[in-house]
């Protein structure tokens, strides 16, 4: 990839977060402004139920304590900073006898008059007169003996809380469904929110009082929301922009390292395989081995899953894979005949003339001992091209084996058109024999279907006695997996037996003894 080309897919990159947001911000502003408004109502009723718990317990606690004369003790416990809250305007009494007074000195004769019934707490609301167009102001009274206690509350927190977080962005109205309390109406905020396009609003029934507080948003509040989407969503799409960058090089420069690596690897010969044995459970010997690709890094061995995928991307596995079967042909004349040894192939191996290629340069090794192996689980996109160059293979001696049968793409497809007839049992069916696992019954019918084909079979990641028993009952006897061995290098498998495992036998099927070729490499 060239340099030119780093940094475009770098600036597109960069650039997409802020793009999908400009895209998106249109989509995303009326769930916003609706998460607003929600917001907004939750501030209101928090505030609200903190402020009519306030003024329930002070002026119950105030009303006890008046004489209703207006005098000394009266003055004094209307101007108590206790009780003369954030929440009272102003407060008073209207003696059945005599002058009022209030918080200001002198009484409010015009409430003499008042309107109103009294709720079933002997406390009444009214509010105060109509005047040029201003707003009313809710009054709580009680009468008692002809005697009038007072408050007029302070309705300035409804445009405190109604400011923010912009300017005429919601309108706010109580409405009284109480009979008695019909005509009380407060309006607060920007009234012509109720009539902009796309005005949204929230009801809110407070049971006990009957009254019903409605809130509006409309097109300020909308513009607010798209203004902060556009704000804190550029600052969210740059930072998303820089991660999707810093990530993008620090991926390139780790696939450029890996790849730098990989053909220093090869260059050092540092590929090597790992052979895990194949048993015939029946008799107990090794018919063959697995060659599992090993990267040795100093005293290391990485495995195959680190870096696999990217050399088969790279188009690294082909000579990786020669590599591994040079060392393979050295290998077997330390492996005691007729041992053979499976290696694991790709697609391209067959599809083109790799393998007939690594096969000349290594002077044809004997066909007996060296076997390979083809993947279900990547497709052979050219069957034609690869039946052909497996069928002059064939005329060879060569012998070729479908790995993880049943997991993939076109396992019959490969018998049928590549003239296949050994295949490996996966591993991911192996685990479900003792289960209720559903994928039980497909191994059993792969089983029941290589027997009456005459398939060759090997049973891979054989793990413990059950697994084996279930097998050999069904007479699949070559078994591959950590109930024998792990995978091991030439050195110690040379000189490796089988442990006796004592097992079940079906009569009814015999089996045949495997010993020909049998391919199972995985890389």
């Amino acid at each position: 990839m060239s340099r030119l080309t780093s940094l475009w897919i770098s600036l597109g990159l960069f650039c997409t977060p802020p793009l999908l947001l400009l895209l998106l911000t249109p989509l995303l502003t009326g769930p916003v402004t609706q998460q607003l408004l929600k917001a907004k109502e939750r501030e209101l009723l928090a505030y609200q139920a903190e402020r009519n718990k306030v003024l329930e317990q002070d002026i119950k606690a105030q009303l006890l304590g008046f004489k209703f004369d207006c005098g000394a003790e009266d003055m004094a416990l209307l101007r108590n900073p206790d009780y003369y809250s954030r929440h009272i305007r102003l407060a008073g009494l209207q003696p059945a006898q005599g002058k009022g007074c209030s918080t200001l000195g002198l009484g409010l004769p015009q409430l003499a008059d008042i309107k109103g019934t009294p709720l079933s707490s002997g406390f009444g609301l009214t509010a105060t007169k109509r005047s040029f167009g201003t707003e009313q102001e809710l009054m709580v009274y009680v009468k008692h003996s002809g005697n009038l206690a007072y408050w007029i509350l302070n309705n300035s927190w409804t445009h405190e809380l109604l400011h923010t977080p912009c300017q005429e962005c919601f309108y706010l109205e109580f409405t009284h469904h109480d009979p008695a309390l019909e005509h009380l109406y407060f309006p607060r905020g920007n009234a012509a929110i109720m009539g902009q396009p796309h005005a949204i609003k929230l009801n809110h029934m407070y049971e006990r009082q009957r009254v019903q507080q409605t809130l509006w948003a409309g097109t300020a509040l909308r513009q607010y929301a798209a203004e902060q989407i556009r704000h804190i969503g550029l600052i969210i799409a740059l930072s998303l922009g820089l991660l999707l960058l810093a990530g993008y090089w620090l991926l390139r420069n780790y696939r450029n390292s890996l790849d730098g690596l990989l053909k220093l690897g090869l260059q050092r010969r540092e590929f090597l395989p790992f052979y895990q044995p194949i048993v015939d459970s029946r008799t107990h010997e090794v018919v063959g081995h697995e060659a599992l690709i090993r990267w040795r890094r100093g005293e290391n061995f990485i495995p195959p899953g680190v870096f696999i995928d990217f050399a088969e991307r790279q188009g690294l596995i082909i000579p990786m894979t020669e590599q591994l079967v040079s060392q393979v042909v050295v290998d077997l004349k330390l492996l005691a005949s007729p041992q053979w040894v499976s290696v694991n192939l790709v697609a391209a191996h067959v599809e083109q003339t790799h393998l007939q290629e690594m096969l000349l340069r290594l002077h044809w090794p004997d066909p007996q001992r060296l076997t390979f192996e083809l993947t279900e689980r990547t497709p052979i996109s050219d069957m034609k091209s690869a039946a052909r160059e497996m069928a002059a293979l064939g005329l060879r001696g060569y012998h070729f084996k479908i790995d993880d049968f049943g997991t993939g793409y076109g396992g019959f497809a490969y018998l049928q058109q590549l003239g296949i007839s050994r295949i490996k049992i996966d591993k991911m069916f192996i685990d479900t024999i003792g289960t209720q696992d559903l994928k039980r019954n497909v191994l059993d019918a792969i089983i029941t279907f290589g027997h009456k084909s005459g398939m060759e079979m090997i049973a891979e990641g054989v793990e413990n006695q059950g697994q084996l028993d279930y097998l050999a009952e069904r007479g699949v006897y070559l078994i591959q997996g950590y109930v024998f061995a792990k995978p091991m290098p030439i050195a110690e498998i040379a000189n490796w037996h089988p442990p006796v495992k004592m097992m079940k036998v079906n009569p009814s099927h015999p089996g045949k003894h495997q010993g020909m070729p049998s391919t199972d490499s995985k890389h």
